[in-house]
């Protein structure tokens, strides 16, 4: 393999949990050559890796008319979301997604993006804070345990941008994709059914804050998304604002297709990347060995762990989409309060005080009894302790769970 094949390799293998010393002796390199180009990656990405400078010349500094425009950017989207013009967020990958509407050329990795906003004053101080509590995350004990979400955009040639829909099952590292023109609410739930057709039901579905996800900025108000899980029998996690990292699995994916399918190609049309996608998915399946599952791929990994394993019919379809019932289940959802002490919950804020500023807090909502419990750990090792109950009255009343799913589904009347 060439040098830049070999950069690309080492970081692959490390995110999947191989040793930095075991990368870099396969590959005939020392450590600090392995953290020089890992830290290259991660303030340039994939494009950093590429050969095209000696090896001893700094990378190019960001222009100043770009960091200007990245300053005002991020300015802008403050002053949208403090007058409830935008609900997209504030953070250094929402300024990356305005440079690229704006048709930037060589929009800088988000994380550049974020040094720049740092060194401007425009990350606050509570932010660098570093928090306090155990983050509670859910944990896998077998195949489909745990599915995680996410929604990764990118833009083909002319502007247009597309949307890779991944889910990984956490256990196996099994991954199932599609590509869309939007990401709307409608579009998700497509993907999940067709997901869970293949993949099969999971006891737990993680998602991060997107909008398609949590069903938008009512207070008191269960998106289609989240009733879809219910109904289904799945609990509902969300992980706290900005923290992609606690998706790590499927944040890993997306590194993934980056690396060995997104990077490689020149897409001009959706169709094009909805025919070659496929055919990236199944190799990481079947021929991708993973360190974290004993070296062995998604796929026989799966077929050796798997149990009975809950499936949608071929043939299963939503009755009314846009009119999903409400049903018996739980929504768990992990959040870090602010310098007040104070957290948002599905818009739904509580004060807390100051003694659990800065700290996670986990909400357990119960929709059958329309109330919300909070809970605190201060550290991986301690009992997880019940701070108080609050009610959390729904717009309507939760109907039992039903495994046939029969309140989905359209009957003869309807066909």
């Amino acid at each position: 393999m060439n040098e830049q094949e070999r950069r690309i390799e080492a970081i692959r293998r490390v995110k999947q949990g191989e040793h930095v010393n075991d990368v870099c002796e396969t590959l005939g390199r020392s450590r600090p050559w392995y953290y020089k180009w890992s830290a290259v990656f991660e303030t340039e990405g994939v494009d950093g890796l590429i050969d095209g400078r000696c090896r001893n010349e700094p990378a190019a500094k960001t222009p100043q008319w770009l960091a200007d425009l990245i300053v005002s950017t991020r300015d802008q989207l403050v002053q949208k979301a403090q007058t409830g013009k935008s609900f997209v967020g504030i953070g250094a990958r929402q300024v990356v997604q305005e440079l690229i509407k704006l048709e930037v050329d060589h929009v800088p990795h988000w994380a550049t993006v974020h040094r720049i906003l740092h060194q401007a004053g425009r990350i606050p101080v509570e932010q660098e804070g570093k928090p306090e509590g155990y983050c509670l995350r859910p944990k896998p004990k077998a195949v489909n345990s745990v599915h995680q979400i996410d929604i990764w955009p990118r833009v083909i040639s002319g502007g247009e941008y597309i949307y890779f829909f991944h889910l990984v099952d956490v256990a196996s590292w099994y991954p199932f994709g599609k590509v869309y023109a939007d990401k709307s609410t409608n579009t998700t739930l497509s993907f999940l059914i067709d997901a869970w057709k293949t993949v099969g039901l999971p006891v737990i579905a993680q998602f991060d804050n997107e909008m398609s996800f949590s069903g938008g900025r009512w207070s008191h108000r269960l998106g289609r998304v989240v009733r879809l899980c219910l109904a289904l029998g799945i609990q509902v996690w969300f992980i706290p604002f900005y923290t992609p990292e606690r998706n790590g699995f499927v944040e890993s994916f997306h590194g993934q297709c980056d690396l060995f399918f997104w990077s490689r190609h020149a897409f001009e049309t959706l169709s094009e990347v909805q025919a070659d996608y496929p055919a990236f998915l199944k190799a990481f399946r079947h021929d991708h060995h993973l360190p974290a599952i004993a070296n062995q791929t998604p796929a026989a990994f799966r077929s050796q762990n798997k149990l009975c394993l809950r499936c949608l019919p071929e043939d299963f379809a939503l009755a009314k989409p846009r009119q999903l019932p409400l049903v018996s289940g739980i929504i768990n959802c992990v959040r870090l309060a602010d310098t007040q002490g104070t957290v948002n919950v599905l818009n739904h804020h509580l004060e807390l005080g100051e003694a659990y500023a800065r700290h996670y807090i986990l909400a357990k909502i119960q929709t059958a009894r329309q109330k919300m419990t909070l809970y605190h750990q201060p550290d991986a090792k301690a009992a997880l302790k019940e701070i108080d109950v609050y009610p959390f009255p729904l717009p309507e009343s939760a109907v039992a769970c039903d495994p046939t799913f029969s309140y989905l589904l359209a009957d003869s009347s309807d066909c």
